[in-house]
């Protein structure tokens, strides 16, 4: 099914939000400076309004404006007003903006593992809303706690009411959290990317259900995403910021046709298609990389507990050959991390077999694997966690070359080098993780893979962090690399965009199982197996070809 843009015609007198040239300035040593210059929108009843951007643009910023929880004494509102329907936030206290939050403005996060609190049952964090407002009993609040539970479409809402958050999944998670910021029916939520870190399928339900919930209750959304196929999905009305100013807004559907602003049209041809490069020619070298029947079970129980085994890979098998990407999809918990692990004998496989060029590597122990390190590396999905952050940057990039006997001053003549390779200036060698943004560090990251010379690069879900335009300069970084050192990559990812775009071959896992293998064209242009079409089916925005602002299949089909 095409992508359908929202068209709906809305009531000036049903204005819910209206922020109005706001400004806000980040206390510094040396003065004020202004993050967020003049912006203005306004949502009003049953509207969503998508706010994109890359990061640092301000969005979030925006968000934490309007929710009253700016940093004190570190960033300030300058000038403007925000009115929430006939009040200005800007003039109320802060005791009367706590009020307002849950009854009247609501925010859902991008991360619920953070959010909630790991040592406090879901039902009770959701039921903390009613008592922090003085509302209901003890027992009317856990009835209406069961009630938004069973509206957002979470089972058997008794168990889930007394599980903690590490008890759920993250479709779950991010459910707990729209539930408890629904409970009291507000005005105005705000969803600051909360659907980034999930896969497709669990995305297309969390957006669906969003939906749905606006129409039940009339809720005015500020929706804040990077994922231009979401945007194409639910927004009514686009806004775009940049550096702390809105540089274009528009309706959706108008402004995916006819972007006006440079920086909105760079953005929407930085969003990779679903459809798969031009097949390259086929690798005739044997495969530096050889997984046979790989399999992974945990095991758990005790004295007096029930033992309880769990397949989490079963039967996985695969080839890799120089300077060629090979892809792993699914949706969380499919396998595609342990396989990753696995393969890099982060963890000990239960069956099968794993061959790094000519050496069996499935059972060697600790000190033996440590010879083998060097031509295998990962590069991890968060950038900001992969470096130690009280080290600096030529530390972390010097440290495995001189651990495998590479003289110092070479080794930090090969980091200088890389850095340049990566797009970074070599003075960066000085500099700590904190001074880069999220797309630096990642830059590093692989630098640092690179720097030991691998045969294989696995790289976890490694761009699933980060803005559309960073993403396509990682991805088309990674490519250059390939293509002028030969490495070959296993790429872990639940975005088939991505896939689509990096991949030459690709394996569809589900429930610890590849359901299929094949060449990219085959798997994401021709699936064979129930699952995969089903995994392309809720893939966002996917019958519409951004950078050439036409919806593919509605104007195929007219054709």
């Amino acid at each position: 099914m095409a992508t359908r843009f929202k068209t709906q015609d809305f009531d000036p007198a049903d204005e819910v939000i209206a922020i109005d040239r706001l400004c806000v300035e980040l206390g510094t040593a040396e003065g004020g400076r202004r993050v967020l210059d003049e912006v203005s929108l306004t949502i009003r009843l049953g509207e969503t309004a998508c706010l994109v951007g890359e990061s640092g643009s301000g969005k979030s910023l925006t968000s934490l404006a309007v929710m009253g929880l700016l940093p004190a004494n570190a960033i300030r509102v300058t000038s403007g007003s925000i009115r929430l329907g006939d009040t200005d936030l800007l003039t109320r206290s802060a005791r009367e903006i706590r009020a307002m939050r849950g009854s009247r403005m609501s925010m859902i996060f991008q991360e619920p593992m953070t959010a909630l609190n790991p040592v406090m049952r879901v039902g009770h964090q959701i039921a903390e809303v009613l008592e922090a407002h003085g509302i209901g009993s003890t027992s009317e609040r856990r009835r209406r706690v069961l009630d938004i539970m069973a509206q957002v479409h979470l089972p058997d809402v008794e168990r889930v009411y007394r599980s903690y958050p590490h008890q759920l999944s993250g479709g779950q998670r991010q459910r707990i959290m729209i539930a408890m910021a629904l409970i009291l029916e507000p005005a105005l939520l705000i969803a600051d990317e909360p659907t980034t870190a999930l896969d497709v399928t669990t995305q297309q339900q969390i957006l669906g259900l969003i939906s749905e919930l606006q129409r039940v209750h009339g809720t005015a959304v500020l929706f804040i995403t990077h994922d231009m196929g979401v945007v194409s999905e639910i927004a009514d009305t686009v806004h775009v910021m940049r550096q702390g100013r809105i540089v274009e807004s528009a309706p959706a559907e108008r402004l995916f046709r006819t972007p006006q602003h440079d920086y909105t049209k760079a953005l929407l041809d930085a969003v990779p298609s679903l459809h798969p490069r031009q097949p390259r020619p086929q690798e005739t070298r044997p495969p530096v990389l050889d997984v046979e029947s790989l399999g992974k079970t945990y095991e758990s129980g005790g004295f007096l507990k029930k033992h309880v085994a769990k397949r989490a890979a079963e039967d996985v098998t695969f080839q890799l050959r120089p300077g060629r990407t090979l892809g792993i999809v699914g949706e969380s918990g499919s396998g595609k991390s342990t396989v990753a692990r696995c393969v890099m004998r982060l963890i000990d496989p239960t069956d099968g077999t794993i061959r790094l060029g000519d050496a069996d590597i499935t059972r060697l122990s600790p000190g033996q694997l440590r010879s083998r390190r060097a031509k295998i590396q990962i590069v991890f999905q968060d950038p900001y966690r992969s470096l130690n952050p009280r080290r600096k940057i030529v530390s972390s990039l010097i440290e495995g070359p001189i651990n495998f006997g590479l003289p110092r001053n070479q080794a930090i003549e090969r980091a200088r080098t890389l850095l340049e390779t990566v797009g970074l200036p070599a003075d960066a060698l000085d500099c700590y993780p904190h001074q880069f943004s999220g797309g630096q560090r990642q830059r590093i990251a692989i630098a640092r893979a690179v720097a030991m010379e691998p045969d294989v690069i696995v790289a976890d879900e490694a761009v699933s962090a980060l803005d559309v335009s960073v993403q396509d300069q990682v991805l088309h970084l990674l490519e250059d690399l390939q293509r002028d050192l030969g490495i070959a990559i296993l790429f872990i990812t639940h975005d088939l965009r991505v896939a689509a775009q990096i991949c030459d071959d690709v394996i569809v896992m589900q429930h610890g199982k590849v359901v299929e293998h094949g060449t990219a064209g085959d798997v994401l242009v021709s699936p064979r197996h129930a699952y995969t079409r089903a995994l392309i089916e809720a893939a966002p925005g996917r019958g519409w070809d951004f950078a050439a602002g036409r919806e593919i299949a509605r104007e195929e089909t007219n054709a």
